[in-house]
């Protein structure tokens, strides 16, 4: 089976969606809405790429960012936000995010983004 995704968004439409998606794709994806629930799964599951939110309901994503790096200097991890700044893109790059993405994110932009990364890792 394909690589395996760990996507965190408060949102559970979006998550269930791009779960389904990557899912169709060949690729394992495990879905969490929370940072808490999100850090366990880091550890647990070990996943080759992660995309997060940046702003989720319980702390920030740069939370899961900063654990992750933390744990795996090399997967690849994929910022989203829906309030993109240059300073936003520095704080996410900073914590050792390796591309910040605008929401809302086409699917064609994001299979493009995970492909691209996985591609570099595979």
């Amino acid at each position: 089976m394909g690589a395996k995704i760990l996507l965190v968004d408060d949102e559970r439409d979006l998550v269930d969606a791009y779960v389904r998606l990557f899912q169709r794709a060949g690729l394992r994806c495990v879905g969490a809405f929370d940072a808490a629930a999100a850090i366990p799964l880091i550890d647990s599951e070990n996943p080759d790429l992660i995309i997060t939110d940046l702003s989720l309901a319980d702390v920030s994503g740069l939370e899961v960012v900063r654990h992750a790096r933390a744990r795996s200097v090399s997967t690849p991890i994929i910022v989203m936000t829906g309030h993109n700044t240059p300073e936003i893109t520095a704080s996410a790059m900073a914590a050792g995010a390796n591309v910040c993405l605008l929401k809302p994110v086409s699917i064609v932009e994001l299979n493009r983004v995970v492909r691209n990364l996985l591609d570099r890792i595979i």
